[in-house]
């Protein structure tokens, strides 16, 4: 279905005043031809109605002072009009009649506007990539100025921020989900491994973009810190009291094989190998390590006498 065409009208209320079909080009020759103040005025609109329409169809227009270096004699160059992407309409209709909005106005709360704002980025970032998020975007799209995103959000870099703790945080959350009723450690790690592979293979893409870049990276740097050192001491805790292997030992090795998931988790990511190539390669490596570890650093026993007791 092509996007419907929006309505650009006056405040004048003249019903006898037939509408007026104009194609994205018609108004980007009208808003350079002359100050967008006067173009306003000759289709009933005012000129903040005018520039509002031209970023719902993506019309770029004369800035601020444009007009005045003109009638200066300086020479000043004219934003090219770009190709609109499939859902932006081709045409608005001009009618100096009221009409009902577009879209059916309700109030949200502050929570659910914010959400809002944060779904429309996720769905932008995952159907288009994180290069296609933008304020612009994320306003027209859900129907509010960009102006009123900055109530909920201080910049651009605060909204990629947060849809990287959402999808760390969904992760992470699948990560744990998958061993919640199994008590072995051995069996817990080898399970949340897979885990972590698996929503790599779903959320990889998207988080890799994000984590690259530095704004980003900085924002959740402490809190991938407070969560690998969360992880470790749960991690060590299991190890010990199931197997008596020493904290620093689990800490050793726990480091070794994140490391390598950490790897193949990049490699998947990137669509480097597959799902089931990575998981090939490295699940046998983790489970030779934990072996390795509890054989060298620990007992089988003490799992056993657990179980008995």
């Amino acid at each position: 279905m092509a996007p419907t065409s929006p309505s650009l009208r006056g405040s004048d209320g003249d019903a006898a005043a037939p509408p007026t079909v104009l194609t994205r080009r018609a108004i980007y020759d009208l808003v350079w031809s002359q100050p967008m103040s006067n173009v306003a005025v000759g289709l009933g609109l005012s000129a903040n109605g005018l520039a509002k329409i031209c970023d719902r169809l993506l019309i770029p227009y004369p800035t601020r002072g444009y007009w005045a270096k003109v009638y200066a004699g300086k020479d000043q160059p004219q934003t090219p009009l770009p190709t609109a992407p499939d859902d932006v309409p081709a045409e608005a209709t001009i009618t100096r009649n009221r009409l009902p909005s577009r879209r059916p106005r309700s109030r949200m709360s502050r929570d659910e506007r914010s959400q809002q704002i944060l779904d429309e980025a996720m769905r932008i970032a995952r159907a288009e990539g994180v290069h296609a998020v933008s304020l612009k975007r994320i306003a027209r799209d859900i129907g509010i100025s960009e102006a009123q995103i900055y109530n909920y959000y201080k910049s651009l870099a605060e909204v990629l921020v947060a849809i990287a703790r959402t999808e760390l945080t969904e992760m992470n959350k699948a990560r744990l989900s998958a061993a919640r009723n199994c008590t072995d450690p051995k069996m817990r790690y080898t399970l949340t491994t897979i885990a972590y592979l698996r929503q790599v293979s779903q959320r990889g893409e998207i988080v890799q973009e994000l984590l690259a870049l530095p704004d980003v990276r900085l924002a959740l740097r402490s809190e991938h810190e407070d969560r690998r050192r969360v992880n470790r001491d749960v991690l060590g805790s299991a190890f010990e009291e199931a197997y008596g292997v020493p904290a620093w030992a689990s800490t050793f090795v726990g480091t070794l094989l994140t490391a390598m998931s950490l790897r193949g988790g990049r490699l998947l990511a990137r669509g480097k190998a597959d799902l089931e190539t990575i998981e090939r390669l490295i699940m046998p490596g983790i489970g030779a390590g934990i072996d390795y570890m509890i054989d060298e650093h620990g007992h089988r026993a003490a799992a056993s006498q657990q179980v008995d007791a």
